[in-house]
């Protein structure tokens, strides 16, 4: 057994306890560092997405679809959170209908006290509350960022709670042979396009401007021909509404008869008899006036103002219907008026509107059409 000398286990003993010393002293030193370290970390980790995040929060929405008819009450769920971190999380989630005040919504119970990106509490649209037409809805989701990024959805909705109510003026619906006669078209809400099918022949129904809280109103004129059958006829409406919806429902007119007179031989000349039996120059005339005439099915406007007038002065002559016979052995009822007086007798419009054919026809002479509008001529 070998022993050193105590001088040497000496100054071992003080160079273990000299480097001791320096660990300790440099321990002393690093704490308050780490210390620094850690709460800037940990203060980086929380705050630098309050300061530099510029993601929108993800907001979508389930029970409403954009452009949708709605009537009832509409459960909406706003699904809305923010994905970037949970030290920012949703401020707020708001809901504006048209242009009303936004109402902050109710966010879902609390999970935890940790859990930020708690979503709106489902809820309930009314739309009993909300007045026939339009309306829109505005979702704003906002974070809690610095920047106070936020999303936004937009739907637009249609509220019909009540259905379509139709009627008729006068009701039942009478008119005889020959005659002209107005049908108003009631309706329960404003309502588009109005049409009418009527004798086989479509019809336009056109807008009238009355007291809307009597109701709405577009009116049919049914021009009944003299040799229209006597007995009931169906009157067969449809219409479409704000919402391209087409509704239809069929009414009953009862046409009644109308005598009219018998009577007259009409003696024309020579040159009026080859005319009138030249099948191409009555077509031709024809032609000529239904191209007139159809201007007014194009005219939406009410050109005339009140009542008609009488064009001229003078004796009546023919009466319209009369039923009379040409020396060229046709026999017809008579579809105008004659109106006897001087050459030179002033004629005036029946009313005001547009002329649409000025001309001198083969079988029916010098001729003016006006157009009135709505397919008045």
């Amino acid at each position: 057994m070998s022993l050193k000398p105590q001088s040497q286990l000496l100054s071992i003993d003080v160079n273990v306890v000299f480097q001791e010393m320096k660990q300790k002293t440099s321990q002393k030193k690093l704490t308050p560092a780490f210390f620094i370290f850690v709460v800037l970390g940990w203060g980086g980790y929380w705050f630098s997405p309050y300061l530099l995040d510029s993601t929108k929060p993800v907001l979508k929405i389930k029970g409403l679809v954009d452009q949708e008819i709605y009537s009832g009450k509409i459960d909406v769920d706003i699904m809305a959170t923010d994905p970037t971190h949970r030290s920012t999380g949703l401020s707020s989630v708001t809901a504006q209908f048209d242009q009303d005040v936004p109402m902050k919504l109710k966010k879902r119970k609390r999970f935890s006290r940790f859990y930020t990106n708690r979503p709106p509490a489902p809820f309930v649209i009314d739309t009993t509350n909300l007045d026939e037409g339009f309306h829109s809805i505005t979702v704003i989701a906002t974070d809690k960022s610095r920047n106070r990024n936020h999303n936004q959805i937009q739907y637009t909705f249609f509220v019909d709670n009540q259905q379509l109510r139709i009627e008729t003026l006068p009701n039942p619906i009478r008119v005889t042979q020959g005659q002209t006669s107005a049908v108003f078209i009631k309706t329960s809400e404003p309502v588009t396009k109005v049409k009418a099918k009527v004798f086989d022949k479509d019809y336009v129904c056109y807008p009238v401007k009355f007291d809307s809280s009597q109701g709405h109103f577009n009116r049919l004129l049914i021009g009944v021909s003299v040799q229209e059958s006597v007995g009931v006829h169906p009157i067969i409406v449809s219409m479409t509404d704000q919402m391209e919806r087409v509704t239809e429902k069929t009414f009953f007119a009862r046409i009644g008869r109308t005598e009219f007179a018998h009577g007259g031989y009409v003696k024309l000349s020579p040159e009026k008899q080859t005319i009138m039996m030249d099948k191409s120059k009555t077509r031709e005339d024809n032609e000529k006036r239904w191209k007139a005439y159809k201007q007014a099915n194009k005219t939406a406007v009410q050109l005339w103002e009140g009542h008609f007038i009488r064009p001229t002065s003078g004796a009546l002559t023919s009466p319209f219907g009369k039923y009379r016979e040409y020396n060229t052995g046709v026999k017809r009822h008579h579809l105008g008026i004659d109106i006897a007086n001087q050459v030179g007798t002033a004629i005036y419009a029946g009313n005001s509107g547009v002329i649409t054919l000025v001309d001198n026809l083969h079988v029916y002479g010098k001729t003016v059409v006006i157009n009135h509008g709505q397919g008045v001529s």
